[in-house]
C-alpha cells in the first residue's frame, strides 16, 4: 500500500499536478498544454523527467471521454464517465483490467475498483487552495496508471471547462 498527496497549482495558464510521497517528495508532475484542442496533459517520473502517460480529452462526446496512452503513442485504456443522478461512475476499459470509479454525490470521495476488490482510493479535501486529493493505492504494480487516472477523474468532474462546449482548453479555470 502506497499514499500520494496530489495538488494542484492554481495559478497556471495550464493545468499543472504534483504528487507528493509519504515524505513529501515530488515524485510524479502532470503538465497540460496551453490551447489543446483535445486538453492534453502529460504526466511525467519528476527524479529523470522521463514522460510516463498522456492524457486526452476525446472531444465530440455527450459524456466526458478521456483516453490515456504511453509516449510511444499506445492507448492503454479510455475513461468513459456514466450518466447517473446521484452518484459520479465512471468506466475503464484498459490493457491493466476492467474497472470502476465511484465517487459520492459531492465528488469528493472516490473508489477504484476491480471486479474482486477496491484497488485505489482517495479523498478531495474540502477546503484547500486549488484540487488536493490524498490518494491510497492497494496495488503494488502499475502506480503511475493509477495516479494518471486520478489527475484524469479530477479534470473530469471537477474543471469547469465544460460551461463553453467549445472544447477548447485555455488553461486552469479554476
Amino acid at each position: 500500500m502506497k499514499t500520494f498527496y496530489l495538488k494542484q497549482k492554481v495559478f497556471s495558464f495550464t493545468d499543472k499536478y504534483k504528487v507528493y510521497d509519504e515524505k513529501q517528495n515530488v515524485v510524479y508532475h502532470c503538465e497540460g498544454r496551453l490551447l489543446s484542442f483535445s486538453h492534453r496533459m502529460d504526466l511525467f517520473e519528476t527524479a529523470t523527467n522521463k514522460p510516463l502517460f498522456t492524457i486526452k480529452r476525446q472531444v465530440f462526446s455527450f459524456l466526458p471521454v478521456y483516453h490515456l496512452s504511453t509516449p510511444d503513442g499506445r492507448e492503454v485504456a479510455t475513461v468513459r464517465k456514466r450518466f447517473t443522478l446521484l452518484k459520479q461512475k465512471l468506466d475503464i476499459d484498459s490493457s491493466f483490467g476492467q474497472y470502476t470509479i465511484e465517487g459520492d454525490f459531492f465528488a469528493h470521495d472516490f473508489t477504484i475498483a476491480s471486479e474482486t476488490a477496491n484497488v485505489v482510493e482517495f479523498r478531495k479535501k474540502w477546503l484547500s487552495w486549488g484540487d488536493s486529493y490524498e490518494i491510497v493505492v492497494h496495488a503494488e504494480q502499475n502506480v503511475e496508471f493509477f495516479v494518471a487516472l486520478v489527475v484524469m477523474i479530477d479534470d473530469c468532474l471537477h474543471d469547469n471547462e465544460g460551461k463553453s462546449g467549445s472544447g477548447i482548453h485555455i488553461g486552469g479555470s479554476r
